[in-house]
């Protein structure tokens, strides 16, 4: 079967990651090849097999832009005749269905956030009429998947938990740590974070705060960006693994999610961890006081009480840390494999 996968960029964020993974995955099994739209620079590796095309268009008018990217995708499915199409995030997806019109493809797509994301109304008006044209939609969460309404033609897949799981809570750092880009400080809740921490960090000289992610200093509001007390800016890890099974405790404050790789993967490196009731993937994932705890979204204060539980509790650190191995088994990357290739056969034979 041929499989064309079209991928935003290859590097950055947890959709491209997860892209990547899925797209080396299929190869195994399909002839694959994938069009990028950004290749300036890449984090995540596509298989020497996989043949990867670049297509690009640029233009100040949105209307331009559009008109051109559908025409360039269309002359890719054309040339490239697949089986099926497979595509990522909310704007591919859209771009991938009105270039398909009349091309009788069958075609996947996987909406990568929560619907309640901030976004334009001419983004949200298109996706809700082009996206039924689908052949299937996949959500990764249940509540989106509920809230958009095609249960028919639709189905919820976790992220995958990537690394091996890590159960051993000795010998871990005195940190607090977190992953978010500086360029979604506001989605990922770094100011709601760094807030928490300059309320209880004098009263905890033993503990660090460690952010981690692609920093760029004038992207951040000044309030975050100054010097805060033990608060250190890690910036891009390749190793996050490694860094995440010597640290205490992960918090993830955001104001809106998918189904963040992130926090899956502090879980399955046993971190103890935290994360807020904000629209989206997170209260899927964390059951509240059994695996991690839950805080309310956009309060500093609820986030500085938790930490603090946390860190003066190391009995519950150690509880919330089995909790959290043993929860990750429900996304270990074999579940996440075999729901993909389920998913494709079962959209080729309708």
């Amino acid at each position: 079967m041929k499989i064309l996968f079209f991928i935003n960029k290859l590097y950055g964020g947890g959709a491209e990651r997860v892209a990547t993974i899925l797209t080396n995955h299929l190869c195994n099994n399909h002839n694959v090849c994938a069009v990028i739209f950004d290749d300036k620079e890449k984090s995540y590796q596509l298989s020497d097999r996989i043949p990867t095309h670049k297509i690009s268009t640029n233009g100040r008018c949105r209307i331009i832009r559009l008109i051109k990217r559908v025409g360039t995708i269309r002359k890719e499915i054309k040339k490239e005749s697949p089986d099926i199409i497979i595509s990522f995030l909310t704007p591919i997806n859209i771009y991938v269905i009105i270039s398909s019109l009349f091309l009788r493809k069958k075609i996947i797509i996987s909406e990568r956030n929560t619907l309640n994301r901030v976004q334009s109304r001419f983004v949200r008006l298109l996706r809700r009429i082009v996206y039924p044209l689908a052949d299937e939609i996949v959500f990764v969460t249940e509540a989106d998947r509920i809230r958009f309404g095609l249960s028919q033609k639709s189905t919820t897949i976790y992220n995958p938990a990537i690394f091996e799981p890590y159960p051993n809570y000795d010998n871990r750092q005195n940190t607090i740590i977190t992953i978010a880009p500086t360029d979604r400080w506001y989605n990922k809740g770094l100011d709601l974070l760094v807030k928490a921490w300059t309320r209880i960090a004098s009263q905890n000289p033993d503990w660090n705060l460690e952010i981690y992610g692609r920093k760029n200093d004038t992207q951040l509001p000044i309030a975050i960006s100054q010097h805060h007390e033990r608060l250190l800016w890690k910036g891009w890890n390749n190793d996050i693994a490694e860094v995440l099974r010597t640290k205490s405790i992960f918090v993830l404050a955001s104001r809106f999610e998918g189904c963040p790789n992130s926090l899956i993967e502090a879980m399955s490196q046993g971190c103890a961890c935290i994360g807020s009731n904000c629209e989206g993937g997170i209260k899927e994932i964390i059951t509240d006081g059994i695996d991690g705890l839950i805080i309310q979204n956009g309060n500093d204060v609820d986030i500085a009480e938790k930490i603090q539980i946390l860190i003066e509790n190391k009995n519950l650190r150690h509880k919330l840390s089995s909790g959290a191995i043993e929860k990750v088994k429900q996304f270990d990357k074999n579940v996440f494999f075999t729901k993909w290739d389920d998913l494709i056969d079962e959209v080729t034979a309708k």
